[in-house]
């Protein structure tokens, strides 16, 4: 009995074994699987980051570039506006000094005439 016992024990533990190692084989296989998702992921997550973050940066220079567009156009002026405006001065400034001179013209003759004409000894 127990001899023919054993064929059978042994052939059911080596189906067993088998079937242990297949789990195995199929385990390590998930395992390689799981692996590779991850590192797929991984490198997709820092394609991601890299994107984002040259788009922070670009946003981030615009922002800069536009500040220092602001920043230059108010302290140098456009300089055809500033040319207006100093052309603008430069055309009240004569307008004060012709309307002077016009209210002081009669004045300044007389006074110049009587400056030549009088002589002191």
């Amino acid at each position: 009995r127990s001899s023919r016992g054993a064929p059978s024990a042994l052939i059911a533990m080596s189906d067993q074994a088998h079937q242990g190692i297949q789990q195995l084989l199929q385990a390590e296989s998930h395992a390689a699987e799981v692996v590779l998702q991850a590192k797929q992921d991984k490198v997709a997550r820092l394609k991601q980051a890299k994107e984002e973050a040259e788009n922070e940066i670009m946003a981030y220079r615009s922002l800069r570039e536009e500040q220092f567009q602001k920043y230059s156009s108010e302290r140098m002026g456009d300089s055809g506006e500033y040319t207006k405006k100093i052309q603008a001065d430069t055309d009240a400034a004569m307008r004060n000094i012709q309307i002077s001179m016009d209210a002081n013209k009669e004045k300044i003759i007389t006074s110049l005439l009587q400056s030549v004409t009088t002589v002191s000894i």
